[in-house]
């Protein structure tokens, strides 16, 4: 008689859900910080998994836009979206062409600017070269500027010819200085090329296995890099401090309190050989 097959075996990757890794910043991700993860750490709610660091190997990067349409955090869908930026259509049928609130590049407004826009963002999906999972990094917000170059990177080198399934990509946070506070910004590197034949080839065959993978619209407004909490009088709140004094109702400003001025950086050179 022919052993029954297991339900479990017939789900494939369009079951499952893909585990996605969060940068932590200094307000919010209260579940991930009573874990041990400490600002500028990743985290995976599916996992509970808290790292410093990731390296991946790319298989694909995809947009999105989303208009949230209001400031609050909260575990439900955005007043408008698109699951597929390129196409230039919205779920619901919409042009985004001629949308008033179309942005296409999100780190260069300030957080109460970007939260009124539909935002284009990019999703890193790929493999988790740790313990061999899938992986998802949604690059939002300041983070969609270093995913822009991410592609730079890996479309520029003439030495990859396509063969994606060979870099080693590494996850890193960079703090960043705004004029509102500090935030922690995503920072990919490669790190080097897969030579070993054998665990090319399979990194090649899992690539290929989740490129039709579907990835969601996340759960509910994400956590952004910069506060979504003001005060009665609407100044963004930009630290635990401020927050809980606004939580009491103490308007009074912290003895000292200094502004601090934006960071100014050189741009990062990109390095398109190996």
């Amino acid at each position: 008689m022919a052993e029954a097959k297991r339900r479990l075996d017939t789900y494939n990757s369009e079951d499952m859900a893909i585990p996605t890794f969060k940068l932590v910043q200094n307000v919010g991700s209260d579940y991930a910080k009573n874990l041990g993860a400490q600002p500028g750490d990743f985290y995976c709610p599916l996992t509970e998994e808290v790292a410093k660091e990731l390296e991946i190997v790319v298989v694909d990067i995809r947009t999105q836009r989303t208009y949230w349409g209001r400031n609050e955090i909260e575990d439900s869908p955005p007043d408008c979206a698109s699951l597929d930026a390129k196409s230039m259509t919205s779920m619901d049928g919409k042009d985004c062409n001629t949308c008033e609130y179309r942005c296409d590049v999100p780190w260069t407004l300030k957080p109460t600017e970007r939260r009124q826009m539909c935002n284009l963002s990019y999703n890193v999906l790929g493999i988790n070269t740790g313990d061999g999972m899938p992986i998802l990094i949604r690059s939002g917000g300041i983070s969609a500027l270093p995913a822009r170059q991410l592609i730079t990177l890996l479309r520029l080198n003439k030495k990859l010819k396509g063969e994606y399934h060979r870099v080693l990509v590494g996850v890193t946070s960079a703090k960043k200085k705004t004029p509102s506070g500090e935030a922690y910004t995503m920072h990919f590197k490669i790190k080097g090329l897969v030579t070993d034949e054998a665990r090319a080839n399979e990194l090649k065959n899992q690539s290929l296995q989740l490129l039709g993978m579907p990835i969601a619209l996340p759960e509910g407004r994400p956590e952004e890099e910069e506060p979504v909490a003001f005060t009665p009088e609407g100044k963004p709140i930009c630290t635990e401090e401020e927050r809980q004094r606004a939580i009491l109702g103490d308007k009074t400003a912290p003895p000292g309190e200094k502004k601090e001025a934006a960071e100014s950086k050189p741009e990062e050179k990109l390095d398109l050989e190996f």
